[in-house]
């Protein structure tokens, strides 16, 4: 992933809610064109990052049994304010109905107490053994341990899992 839109995890209810922060940092290469006097989060990485939050959010609720989440479709989408180099998101992503592989989410960042982003995210969990060039063992494992490294060893991710395995 070369944009992580996630810096750690605070809070987690594997499949049910996670919530995450993200500190904007001025030496981001793509703030040098968004915009060179007055550098912001591009509004497409604030919905990155919901997206980010939802899907590791529905990975984690079956202990990575789908490992591919794609997003399907972002309705009412809301943009509500900028962030500034030096500013924090924090990303919050709440399940809000399940149907069959399909799984919608209500996802919003915000800042202190203003919302910059929020939408409804419509995902589709899939397991790769659709595929016979993809072994779904593997993919599971590769997504398991890259999850474990990004946040493993933050306690909101212990504890979570902890008690998902109980």
């Amino acid at each position: 992933m070369r944009y992580s839109q996630l810096d750690e995890i605070v809070a987690l209810q594997p499949g049910i809610q996670l919530v995450a922060r993200r500190t904007l940092h001025a030496s981001e290469d793509y703030l040098s064109d968004h915009f060179p006097r007055f550098p912001v989060m591009p509004g497409v990485m604030m919905l990155e990052a919901l997206y980010q939050a939802a899907m590791w959010m529905v990975r984690t609720g079956e202990d990575f049994a789908s490992p591919h989440v794609f997003l399907v479709e972002a309705k009412s989408v809301k943009f509500g304010d900028f962030l500034t180099p030096g500013e924090t998101l924090e990303i919050k992503a709440d399940k809000f109905k399940e149907d069959g592989p399909l799984v919608t989410v209500k996802a919003q960042a915000t800042k202190g107490d203003k919302v910059t982003v929020s939408a409804r995210l419509i995902l589709q969990r899939s397991s790769s053994d659709a595929s016979p060039h993809n072994n779904d063992d593997d993919t599971r494992r590769f997504v398991r341990e890259q999850f474990f490294n990004m946040f493993g060893d933050q306690p909101a991710v212990i504890q979570a899992m902890t008690q998902s395995t109980l």
